[in-house]
């Protein structure tokens, strides 16, 4: 069921190669929200453990061993170390004499506990010992797994460590990511470890977290930006999805282009979209031919894709994270134009209230990354999706659905 992201998977099956090869790449996969990076994690996963072979090199695979993980604004160094202690365990501690060799290779973790230091403690001063000392377990576990007598200790023996962290643009100041990372894989190198291979996922926000912990810790990272399917892969992720359908149901359900069109709009490229909207007029045919009424029902009607689509992307950031009245009739205004740009000056004209209330709106909806800015252009925004302003304007008051879309 997995469609495009050819170039990106090539790129992160070509550093898999060099990390077995002693010459790691790390790598920042960026994008916005449902927009499949997850999915390509997991896809990358499989292929790193050798479940998947990989593309680049016919029928060849990989054995990684992965250990992935997350992080949030309580995470702390130390925490995150525990994380990925946790993770190796997991993984590893399938015999006694793995898990004791584990217990003596991070042991360092249970002294600091023992000593008192909690994990939910703002790392202070003892943060590069911290870092020291988990990059010399991580590199002693890790130099073990890949070595010829691996097999005799851990049941089998690995080419290298992808380690995955997840949701990085969510980790906070006192986490110090950049900087913990920058650390850490100069740690490995000086402790002869060549085969860890570090994968960062998030928002494009993740760029500024890492610069503002360390300047040159983006300089450790490949950046894979995933960008919307196109239509011609939305269209094939239809085809399959009908297909899937078709093998698993006696009733067989065909779809017309007309249909097909409306879905690739719809889902402007997003894979979640495409899935939620694609399921609701799946739902919504009777007859076994999903046509344009079918999709606009499934879309539009009580309970529909749009509604779904808003629960999960587009509420917290209109009532939760806007908090004042005055930023959401900004959204509204925007609106209007769906995904087009807006000038200040034309939100202005429809703004009711002060033009101190509107510079202090635009610059809280700028910074909490609900609306962009167009490079190049000052004073020039728009939503970062045509679906959020169709939701606004149907779903958020009966001023919003008198507006329509422009």
């Amino acid at each position: 069921m997995f469609v495009g992201r050819v170039t990106e998977l090539d790129k992160l099956e070509s550093h898999l190669l060099q990390t077995r090869a002693l010459q790691p790449v790390n790598f920042l996969l960026t994008g916005e929200r449902g927009i499949g990076k997850t999915s390509l994690l997991d896809y990358i996963k499989d292929v790193a453990r050798g479940r998947i072979a990989l593309g680049i090199e016919g029928d060849e695979k990989v054995s990684f061993l992965v250990v992935e993980t997350d992080v949030d604004q309580r995470t702390t160094q130390l925490a995150l170390a525990k994380k990925i202690e946790l993770g190796l365990r997991r993984e590893l501690g399938k015999s006694e004499k793995a898990r004791t060799f584990l217990a003596e290779a991070w042991q360092f973790l249970q002294r600091l506990e023992a000593g008192g230091v909690a994990l939910k403690e703002k790392p202070g001063p003892e943060s590069d010992l911290i870092v020291e000392e988990f990059a010399y377990s991580l590199a002693d576990t890790i130099n073990r797994v890949t070595n010829e007598l691996a097999e005799d200790l851990f049941s089998a023996k690995y080419d290298g460590l992808l380690l995955l962290i997840d949701e990085a643009d969510n980790s906070s100041a006192d986490l110090h990511l950049g900087n913990f990372l920058k650390l850490l894989t100069e740690r490995l190198q000086r402790n002869d470890c060549q085969t860890v291979m570090v994968g960062l996922a998030g928002l494009p926000d993740v760029r500024r977290v890492l610069l503002a912990s360390h300047p040159s810790s983006l300089r450790l990272f490949e950046e894979v930006q995933l960008g919307r399917l196109s239509n011609d892969e939305v269209k094939t992720v239809i085809d399959f999805g009908i297909k899937r359908a078709n093998e698993s149901n006696e009733e067989k359900t065909t779809v017309t282009d007309a249909a097909k069109d409306i879905l690739v709009n719809l889902s402007e490229g997003f894979p979640h979209f495409i899935q939620q909207f694609g399921y609701c007029a799946f739902g919504a045919d009777t007859d076994g031919t999903i046509d344009d009424k079918d999709v606009m029902d499934g879309a539009f009607g009580p309970h529909g894709g749009l509604v779904m689509v808003g629960d999960r992307y587009y509420r917290n950031d209109f009532y939760n994270k806007v908090q004042k009245e005055s930023y959401r009739q900004v959204l509204r205004i925007m609106a209007r134009k769906a995904d087009g740009w807006v000038s200040k000056i034309e939100i202005k004209k429809q703004f009711q209230g002060k033009e101190s209330t509107l510079a202090n709106a635009i610059q809280a909806l700028r910074d909490r990354h609900i609306i962009l800015s167009r490079e190049g252009h000052r004073g020039v925004y728009r939503l970062q999706h045509r679906g959020f302003a169709l939701w606004i304007n149907l779903y958020t008051s009966n001023e919003a659905k008198r507006a329509g879309v422009e």
